[in-house]
């Protein structure tokens, strides 16, 4: 894919995107208004729950799928791996499923109305399901938006209209399920046309599991712990606490979310240059997604430190003030996140470095749980958003040290100048040699 098409894509996925924050921007100040923080503590600490189970019921799954359809040459090739995944990531579903059970019932919060656990953990099994990852690594990447945004059309007439009060949180979930539903009956409708039934089996999913290990040991340090941190404060602060945390979170993740879009695009595009032996077209192409992910991390620090106490009373109303000050504290997170969104998948995952990467994912998530045991508990929401700083902090210079090791860094505008520098200044001999680019 050359760059103008390239650019063309990536902006039809942030178009696409747009919708989403437009969605959010509808829902979120209706939840806070509506529900109050202490029910809408409770929905955020579900949506937490239900982020868990998804990436728990994927298992690593997305980009070693997405990885594996984008050097596919037939679509009987594409049907063999679509068909194994969805195996995989049904008998995951089962594992996950049981999980929210007990989750739901731990929780003082969620377990006062386990119904709102229990959808959130079905909706969570349903948005593993979900078949983005092939359409993003067949280079579909207009497919899964438009099915998105009706699924975004669809729960907000349902929440629109059935959601009246903070007894009606249940339907918050409900409507999100309904929507999911609809949008996987698309999804795997338009896949069929396009390459036959699935063929489920299982002979292959424990080799299809150990493959993908790396990958979830990653996740499960870098982003099932970040995923959790709602549902973890309800286990270690007041409700009020979590309804602060909870909103200031939602904005996070939306900034965060800006970085998606261009995932989708630039992973299957570097794993495709990578296969067909075009090394410098995937350094080049590499180093175009680290200048727009950096870019928009500083971008969001500065948006979010400037705006948070002006835009979230705004928004949600006063009653969520002390979520401003917990948002700018999770400000100083998106640089690193950027980065190592940057390092992970568009460096590590093309270039099968999924061990390295399950390292650096531990060693970061025992230190961000650790951090959030003890602030959490202490100094509540603030507490928490500090320990989520601490652990992308961590995962970055981590990650940044491997990349130093193995001769990438290249890939990172401006860094090996900057490298060079300072071993000058600390009257290191330079190393030679290119980037390992395997």
């Amino acid at each position: 894919m050359d760059r103008r098409a390239s650019a063309n894509v990536i902006a039809f996925v942030y178009g696409g995107y747009l919708m989403r924050y437009v969605y959010l921007l509808i829902v979120v100040p209706f939840y806070g208004r509506i529900l109050g923080v202490a029910e809408y503590g409770r929905v955020l600490a579900s949506m937490s729950l239900m982020n868990v189970i998804w990436m728990l019921a994927s298992y690593g799954f997305t980009f070693v799928g997405m990885r594996e359809v984008s050097k596919a040459q037939s679509a009987a090739e594409c049907n063999t791996i679509y068909s194994l995944h969805v195996s995989a990531r049904l008998l995951m579903g089962l594992l996950g499923g049981a999980i929210g059970i007990i989750a739901t019932m731990m929780s003082p919060l969620l377990s006062e109305r386990p119904v709102i656990g229990l959808l959130a953990t079905l909706l969570g099994v349903v948005s593993a399901l979900n078949l983005g990852w092939l359409f993003q690594g067949r280079q579909h990447f207009r497919t899964p938006i438009m099915i998105e945004v009706f699924g975004f059309a669809l729960s907000l007439v349902l929440v629109l209209n059935l959601v009246n009060g903070p007894d009606d949180a249940v339907w918050v979930l409900a409507s999100l399920l309904i929507a999911g539903i609809a949008s996987s009956m698309i999804s795997y409708g338009l896949t069929t046309y396009q390459l036959g039934l699935p063929r489920l089996k299982f002979a292959g999913v424990v080799p299809l599991v150990r493959g993908s290990t790396m990958l979830f040991c990653y996740s499960s340090g870098s982003v099932v712990l970040t995923a959790s941190s709602t549902y973890l404060l309800t286990l270690l602060s007041t409700p009020a606490q979590v309804g602060y945390f909870g909103a200031a979170e939602r904005f996070a993740t939306i900034g965060l979310s800006l970085m998606g879009p261009a995932s989708q695009v630039f992973i299957p595009t570097i794993s495709r240059q990578l296969a067909q032996g075009d090394k410098d077209g995937a350094h080049v192409t590499t180093r175009r997604g680290a200048t727009l992910l950096l870019g928009f991390g500083l971008l969001i620090l500065c948006g979010a430190l400037t705006l948070s106490p002006f835009v979230l009373p705004l928004i949600l109303g006063p009653a969520f003030e002390p979520s401003a000050h917990v948002l700018q504290i999770f400000a100083w997170m998106f640089p690193f996140a950027a980065f190592n969104e940057f390092v992970a998948f568009y460096v590590f995952v093309p270039r099968k470095k999924d061990r390295l990467l399950a390292i650096a994912g531990v060693v970061a998530g025992l230190i961000n749980f650790a951090a959030a045991l003890f602030l959490a508990s202490r100094y509540g929401a603030a507490g928490m958003a500090s320990a989520r700083v601490i652990g992308e902090a961590t995962l970055a210079a981590t990650l940044m040290g491997i990349m130093i090791r193995l001769e990438l860094i290249s890939l990172l505008p401006g860094a090996e100048r900057a490298l060079g520098m300072v071993r000058m200044a600390c009257g290191l001999r330079p190393q030679a040699g290119a980037a390992k680019d395997e």
